[in-house]
Protein backbone atom coordinates (compact mmCIF):
# COMPACT_ATOMS: atom_id res chain seq x y z
CA UNK A 1 0.00 0.00 0.00
CA UNK A 2 2.98 2.39 0.76
CA UNK A 3 4.18 1.44 -2.68
CA UNK A 4 0.84 2.58 -4.31
CA UNK A 5 0.79 5.42 -2.39
CA UNK A 6 4.56 6.44 -3.12
CA UNK A 7 4.19 5.75 -6.93
CA UNK A 8 0.98 8.34 -6.94
CA UNK A 9 2.81 11.33 -5.36
CA UNK A 10 5.49 10.91 -7.66
CA UNK A 11 3.33 10.89 -10.49
CA UNK A 12 1.40 14.00 -9.51
CA UNK A 13 4.66 15.56 -8.69
CA UNK A 14 6.29 14.90 -12.12
CA UNK A 15 2.89 16.08 -13.46
CA UNK A 16 2.80 19.33 -11.62
CA UNK A 17 6.26 19.58 -12.82
CA UNK A 18 5.60 19.56 -16.24
CA UNK A 19 2.55 22.14 -15.54
CA UNK A 20 4.50 24.56 -14.40
CA UNK A 21 7.41 24.60 -16.31
CA UNK A 22 5.39 25.57 -19.70
CA UNK A 23 5.30 28.60 -18.71
CA UNK A 24 9.07 29.08 -18.97
CA UNK A 25 10.52 28.60 -22.84
CA UNK A 26 14.05 29.55 -23.73
CA UNK A 27 15.11 31.46 -20.69
CA UNK A 28 11.84 33.45 -20.56
CA UNK A 29 8.57 33.68 -18.34
CA UNK A 30 5.00 33.68 -19.57
CA UNK A 31 2.99 35.89 -17.24
CA UNK A 32 -0.64 36.79 -18.11
CA UNK A 33 -2.23 39.61 -16.56
CA UNK A 34 -5.51 39.08 -15.19
CA UNK A 35 -7.11 41.58 -12.78
CA UNK A 36 -5.81 44.38 -10.55
CA UNK A 37 -2.02 43.96 -9.48
CA UNK A 38 -2.81 40.21 -10.31
CA UNK A 39 -0.86 38.01 -12.58
CA UNK A 40 -1.10 34.29 -13.52
CA UNK A 41 1.89 32.26 -13.53
CA UNK A 42 2.01 28.73 -13.52
CA UNK A 43 -1.25 28.35 -13.46
CA UNK A 44 -1.60 30.53 -10.03
CA UNK A 45 -2.73 34.06 -9.61
CA UNK A 46 -0.06 35.82 -8.21
CA UNK A 47 0.55 39.34 -6.79
CA UNK A 48 3.04 41.49 -7.67
CA UNK A 49 5.45 40.93 -4.82
CA UNK A 50 4.69 36.67 -5.43
CA UNK A 51 5.19 36.93 -8.84
CA UNK A 52 8.71 39.04 -8.54
CA UNK A 53 9.76 35.99 -5.63
CA UNK A 54 8.82 33.30 -7.89
CA UNK A 55 10.90 35.13 -10.86
CA UNK A 56 13.39 36.10 -8.18
CA UNK A 57 13.54 31.94 -7.70
CA UNK A 58 13.90 31.32 -10.99
CA UNK A 59 16.65 34.03 -11.65
CA UNK A 60 18.80 32.04 -9.33
CA UNK A 61 18.65 29.03 -11.00
CA UNK A 62 19.78 30.37 -13.70
CA UNK A 63 16.91 29.70 -15.49
CA UNK A 64 15.66 32.92 -16.33
CA UNK A 65 16.68 35.57 -18.83
CA UNK A 66 13.07 37.87 -19.53
CA UNK A 67 9.61 37.61 -18.69
CA UNK A 68 6.85 37.74 -21.33
CA UNK A 69 3.50 39.81 -20.58
CA UNK A 70 0.86 37.07 -23.11
CA UNK A 71 -1.65 39.70 -23.00
CA UNK A 72 0.41 42.73 -23.83
CA UNK A 73 -2.73 44.27 -25.94
CA UNK A 74 -4.95 43.56 -23.51
CA UNK A 75 -3.33 44.81 -20.37
CA UNK A 76 -3.77 47.73 -18.08
CA UNK A 77 -1.21 50.23 -18.33
CA UNK A 78 0.02 49.53 -14.76
CA UNK A 79 0.61 45.50 -15.23
CA UNK A 80 2.92 46.28 -18.22
CA UNK A 81 4.82 49.22 -16.03
CA UNK A 82 4.84 46.75 -12.93
CA UNK A 83 6.13 43.71 -15.42
CA UNK A 84 8.61 46.45 -16.47
CA UNK A 85 9.83 47.47 -12.75
CA UNK A 86 9.95 43.65 -11.94
CA UNK A 87 12.17 43.07 -14.81
CA UNK A 88 14.36 46.07 -14.41
CA UNK A 89 14.74 45.15 -10.71
CA UNK A 90 15.41 41.40 -11.15
CA UNK A 91 18.00 42.79 -14.51
CA UNK A 92 16.52 40.98 -16.98
CA UNK A 93 14.67 41.75 -20.06
CA UNK A 94 10.64 42.46 -20.36
CA UNK A 95 8.67 41.51 -23.63
CA UNK A 96 5.55 41.62 -25.12
CA UNK A 97 3.77 38.45 -27.13
CA UNK A 98 6.09 39.01 -30.00
CA UNK A 99 8.85 39.02 -27.74
CA UNK A 100 9.18 42.86 -28.89
CA UNK A 101 10.71 45.02 -25.72
CA UNK A 102 7.86 46.10 -23.41
CA UNK A 103 7.26 49.50 -23.13
CA UNK A 104 5.97 51.34 -20.25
Amino acid sequence: MKRILLALFATFGLAFAAYAAKDVKDGNAYVKAVQKDQFLFQGNPLGKNMLLGSLQELKDEGQLTGVVLRNADDASAEHRHLIKVIADYLQIKAYDKDLQPLAD
